[in-house]
Parts: C-alpha cells; sequence; structure tokens
C-alpha cells in the first residue's frame, strides 16, 4: 500500500506524519479524501476536525485545525501534503479534540479581543501625546 508524508505547520510548531495512507478534510466544497497519488491540490480548508490513517494504525487518527491552506504536490510517485494553519491539534478521541478545539478557539477569540483593546488604548495615549507635544512647539 502506497503512503505518503503529512506535514503540518503553525505558528509554534512543524509536526510530520509518516506512513499515512488516506487523509479526510472538509473545504468549500465539502469533505474531500486524499490518497498516494493524488493529483495536486491547492485548497483552503476549513476550521474543525480532520482524519486520517497510517499503516501502523489503520484506525482513524482525527486532528483539528483553525482552518488553513492545503497543498498536495506528487513528484516521481512521492506524495507530500502541507497544512498550515494558525493552530492545530492532534487526539484519538474526536468527542475530547472537538471540546480542546472549542476551548482553542475561545482562548483565540479572546486574545484577539485583548489585542484590539490594547491597540486601541495605545492609539488613544499615542494620540493625546501628539497633541501634547503640538501644543508644546512655539
Amino acid at each position: 500500500m502506497r503512503t505518503f508524508t503529512l506535514t503540518m505547520l503553525d505558528g509554534h510548531r512543524a509536526v510530520d506524519i509518516d506512513d499515512i495512507t488516506s487523509l479526510v478534510a472538509t473545504d468549500a466544497s465539502g469533505a474531500f479524501g486524499v490518497q498516494a497519488g493524488h493529483a495536486d491540490l491547492l485548497t483552503v480548508i476549513e476550521p474543525g476536525l480532520f482524519r486520517y490513517r497510517t499503516r501502523k494504525a489503520p484506525d482513524w487518527n482525527f486532528g483539528a485545525s483553525l482552518g488553513g491552506m492545503l497543498h498536495c504536490r506528487t513528484l516521481h510517485e512521492h506524495t507530500a501534503v502541507r497544512i498550515v494553519s494558525g493552530r492545530f491539534l492532534f487526539g484519538p478521541d474526536p468527542a475530547a479534540l472537538q471540546s480542546a478545539f472549542a476551548e482553542l478557539l475561545e482562548n483565540e477569540n479572546q486574545l484577539r479581543i485583548s489585542t484590539r483593546e490594547s491597540r486601541l488604548q495605545l492609539e488613544f495615549v499615542l494620540y493625546k501625546r501628539m497633541q501634547e507635544l503640538a501644543r508644546a512647539v512655539p
């Protein structure tokens, strides 16, 4: 049975998983599968769960990502799949992974809100300081 390598990249780490026999993910058109020898493909995957099988562990393994780009390339009979995402998680239990993923999404959202509030406060302070400096110039 032919296999391929899956490389997951986010801002924190890179994970290579070898000997993958199949991968199922979701993009805007719906769920799709990738196997070794798949035609070249570039798509935007939806946030959520994906699953894959390896030659050593034929049961489904699960991952979750915040969405991102999936690039599949077959060159000289070797298939490589890369997923670039803001964040990703792995786990054997889809329900537990879904829960951890929901928590990750909430944390990312809170961080985004906090960052936006900090930026607005900084802009306000800088604006006030610029006004003070403009008044001090003769």
